[in-house]
């Protein structure tokens, strides 16, 4: 049944609302209903002083608290998603049941073990200690570095200040490498498989020691005594050989000299883009290298360069401090012209009547012009533009073809299908006047534009009138007339005569009329 509401009237007791019998019963009505439902019968709960009980078995309690407000108990405060202890240093126990365990998420903590509920790894973001003893049953990975107090001890293995021992007498490490960024010390005596330590020696039972494909270092002095076969040397410091120098395959080194075996060559050769480099180089005992310098040292000596065979001496830049040029032999018996691919000259060059001095190209005699000029059939090109290499006609102007090359060209428009052209007449005479005509074989009509003065009477006119024909009769429409008088300054009729056709004119007034106008005739 739904809740049943009192009508308490408008106003008080205006007697618009229920009376009071009608109301208790409707009360009375509601408390039944609500009694009666299932969530407010008390004969679940029992309250007794500040405590509420359950009474049938099994059944939850729950609590919601109001606002900010905390479900209390004993020793325990629920407050949101936190529980708090309320009595002072006491702990908060979570105790399942029979063989429960205790979860959070996906870790399960039953009685001294913790696992996971979804058998992947625990893992523990923080450092961990542990005050007991450590036990691993399974494999262990350690990433980081392990520290152990001295006197720790790994299955046989006794780990102390500066020494790993072992219980058995022998510590093995198997097929693995043993590496030391530190200092290795082995006691006078000591064996390593056929090697036999001893004092400043190391001796082999087998009568050799290899050391594979690997480099031998010494900071110290390597000293050899009898034949010796080194496959590969590298040498980081200084090295000192004895008198009597020391061959190394046809090189021998003796004191300051270089030598090779009979008539084989010495080549330095560096790798990859590395140099070859000298501070000073003397070659045969006369000629000098040293930094950019090449001379001659011998007195009076000259410096020859010769290419061989058809080959020749390239020089990219040359600067010549003394000495003439000019009338040089050049390549052959007598003088001859140079010929530059690129001349550089830092200063102004004069050359038999002009002068070039930086950007400026200009003539030294007075009023001289100053004439380019192709080879032959050859043009002029200046900024990608090649001249034409001969005048136009009168009149005539400078065109392009797109590509660089100037011509010679007459002015006017181009036209495919209409002609362009403009004429003025005077007209002063109010008797009807031809103004134009055309060829009614070769236009089928026109456009003017015409501009009329009436100087006398100061009166203009603009208008336009277009034309055509059928090649018997023409007609015409004079249209957009602007003026400063009341009317037009003339009337325009159209006619065909002689194979044209014609606009004619006829003034409002015999006053002298200037008739300015330009025409488009369209072909037929």
């Amino acid at each position: 049944m739904s809740r049943l509401v009192l009508n308490v009237g408008d106003q008080a007791n205006d007697g618009t609302g229920d009376t009071l019998r009608d109301a208790m019963i409707k009360v009375n009505t509601n408390f039944t209903e609500v009694y009666g439902s299932a969530g407010f019968d008390l004969t679940t709960i029992q309250v007794t002083g500040n405590e509420i009980r359950a009474t049938r078995t099994n059944d939850d309690i729950i609590f919601k608290p109001a606002g900010s407000g905390a479900v209390q108990f004993p020793a325990l405060r629920i407050n949101g998603n936190n529980i708090e202890g309320t009595r002072s240093n006491e702990d908060i126990n979570l105790v399942p049941s029979g063989t429960g365990s205790v979860v959070f998420g996906a870790i399960q903590i039953a009685g001294t073990t913790l696992s996971s509920t979804d058998s992947t790894s625990i893992n523990i973001n923080e450092g961990l200690i542990v005050d007991g003893t450590f036990s691993v049953s399974g494999a262990t990975t350690f990433s980081g570095a392990i520290s152990a107090g001295s006197g720790t001890t790994i299955g046989n293995l006794t780990l102390a200040n500066g020494s790993i021992t072992d219980s058995s007498g022998a510590i093995s490490f198997g097929n693995e490498n043993l590496t030391t960024t530190g200092t290795m010390t082995a006691a006078s005596g000591s064996t390593f498989g056929n090697l036999t330590l001893a004092d400043g020696s190391i001796t082999d039972s087998s009568g050799a020691i290899s050391f594979g494909n690997e480099i031998l270092t010494t900071t110290g002095t390597l000293n050899v005594s009898g034949l010796s076969t080194l496959g590969a040397l590298t040498v980081t410091g200084a090295m000192t050989f004895t008198s009597g120098g020391v061959t190394v395959d046809n090189l021998s080194f003796n004191d300051n000299i270089i030598s090779s075996s009979s008539n084989a060559d010495i080549r330095l050769t560096p790798g990859g883009t590395g140099a070859v480099i000298v501070n000073s180089l003397t070659i045969d005992d006369n000629i000098n290298i040293t930094d950019n310098h090449i001379k001659a040292t011998a007195s009076n000596s000259d410096l020859i360069l010769s290419p061989s065979g058809t080959g020749s001496v390239v020089i990219a830049k040359a600067d010549i401090n003394s000495g003439a040029i000019d009338g040089t032999v050049i390549g052959g018996s007598t003088a001859a012209a140079g010929t530059f691919t690129t001349l550089t000259v830092t200063q102004a060059l004069t050359l038999e009547g002009i002068t070039i001095d930086d950007n400026t190209v200009k003539t030294n005699s007075s009023n001289a012009n100053l004439e380019l000029s192709g080879n032959g059939s050859g043009g002029v090109t200046i900024s990608g533009f090649t001249f034409p290499t001969s005048d136009g006609s009168s009149n005539q102007f400078l065109k392009t073809d797109g590509s660089g090359t100037l011509s010679f060209a007459t002015a006017g428009a181009t036209l495919n299908h209409s002609d362009l052209v403009d004429a003025t007449t005077t007209v002063a005479t109010s008797t009807t006047t031809v103004l134009n005509t055309f060829a009614v074989d070769t236009f089928r009509s026109a456009k003017y534009f015409i501009s009329i003065t009436d100087s006398t009477n100061s009166r203009f006119e603009v208008v336009e009138a277009n034309v055509t024909h059928d090649g018997s009769d023409a007609y015409v429409t004079a249209f957009g007339s602007t003026t400063d008088h009341t009317g037009p300054l003339t009337v325009f009729t159209a006619d065909v005569s002689g194979g044209n056709a014609r606009l004619l004119v006829t003034n409002t007034s015999n006053d002298s009329c200037v008739f300015k106008f330009q025409r488009i005739t369209f072909d037929l």
